[in-house]
């Protein structure tokens, strides 16, 4: 029997450069900031949250599907979530979810270029694994 479970791994945060296609179309995506966007509560609530949250989806369990989705995700001045991305993608259903659930995640603290707010894209690595139960 296989015990199903995901290992969350938000080791690889890098921000992106890009530019909003909502909100001010006229403020930058930053490349660089001085302080990164923060899920509320830090990565240990960021991986609680994760982790009650996202399911594995039954086709890519039936299929054995494992390995990481990467979502990029812009975090605006106010904290919100405005736009995702998938910039690498699982299939048999992981995107989606992986995209439903961050769309459901609260406010974050933003990222800031000196004492000012900005908006910033991160991109997110989360691992689907299946993992098989220890015979005894």
């Amino acid at each position: 029997m296989k015990k199903l479970f995901c290992i969350l791994t938000m080791t690889m945060f890098s921000v992106t450069i890009a530019f909003a296609q909502k909100t001010d179309k006229s403020k930058p995506v930053f490349e660089q900031v001085d302080q990164t966007p923060e899920y509320p509560g830090g990565m240990p609530a960021m991986f609680e949250f994760i982790g009650k949250n996202l399911k594995y989806p039954k086709a890519a369990r039936d299929k054995n599907v494992q390995g990481k989705v990467l979502i990029k995700l812009t975090i605006e001045e106010d904290g919100r979530i405005s736009e995702t991305a998938i910039m690498q993608s699982l299939g048999f259903g992981c995107d989606e979810e992986v995209t439903r659930v961050v769309k459901a995640m609260p406010k974050w603290v933003p990222g800031k270029k000196g004492n000012e707010l900005v908006r910033a894209s991160m991109v997110l690595p989360i691992m689907f694994a299946l993992e098989r139960k220890s015979s005894k």
